[in-house]
């Protein structure tokens, strides 16, 4: 059994760019769930299902992703974007995000990440492959530095995600997110990026808009299991 994740979309009320924002993100979620193992980490652990389960899925049940950018894992060697692409088309899918994305990890296991070709570089070709295929694509990132190369391809949006160490102490602090928010936006802006940008919350959020951070255009509410596909 394979569990997906959805992640509810929130832009602040007013924006004219919320007519081309997805209500939601679909993702795989973790193999296994525990209270003490957010899901925003879990997802990052190996599993027993193919690199392109979510993939089949969708394309069986295009309802499955109405209205949600699909979140892939872009770091895979043996995605093929050129086929995938055009099936996930063919089935409605508007919205490619990089989730889970390997930036998410700490830095001394990222350090590694590029010995087995699992690196950030290799997702960002990748997205912008579905890019060039005619998707719209968001960019996940969890830092200036990230931000700044995530920039280099265009995308339509930036989700600004903690890193795993984050969560150790738990549900990583508004004032912590709210900084990691302030400096993505700078050095994107730097880059001359101009999409929208949005962040991590939690849904009891949604109703202090004020707290958020002020360069951010929406929040990203944390992760559910998401419901059956819809008939």
């Amino acid at each position: 059994m394979v569990d997906y994740l959805s992640w509810r979309i929130v832009l602040r009320p007013g924006d004219p760019r919320a007519p081309g924002i997805p209500e939601s993100m679909l993702t795989v979620g973790p193999q296994f769930h525990h209270e003490s193992m957010p899901d925003e980490v879990g997802m990052l652990l190996p599993t027993n299902h193919g690199p392109t389960r979510l993939i089949d899925d969708v394309v069986e049940n295009p309802a499955r992703c109405r209205d949600a950018m699909l979140g892939l894992f872009l770091a895979n060697p043996f995605l093929n974007v050129t086929l995938e692409g055009a099936r996930l088309r063919r089935a409605g899918v508007e919205w490619i995000i990089n989730l889970p994305s390997v930036a998410q990890q700490d830095d001394e296991f990222s350090r590694q990440l590029p010995d087995v070709g699992l690196d950030p570089d290799r997702e960002r070709d990748s997205l912008a492959r579905f890019r060039d295929q005619g998707f719209r694509i968001a960019a996940v990132v969890t830092d200036a530095r990230d931000a700044a190369a995530a920039a280099a391809i265009r995308p339509d949006a930036i989700l600004v995600l903690p890193r795993v160490g984050n969560f150790a102490a738990g549900f990583p602090s508004l004032r912590q997110r709210n900084s990691a928010a302030q400096s993505v936006a700078e050095a994107a802006r730097a880059a001359d990026w101009a999409g929208i940008l949005l962040g991590l919350g939690e849904s009891r959020e949604l109703d202090s808009e004020g707290l958020w951070s002020g360069h951010l255009d929406g929040l990203v509410c944390r992760p559910s299991i998401a419901d059956a596909a819809p008939a």
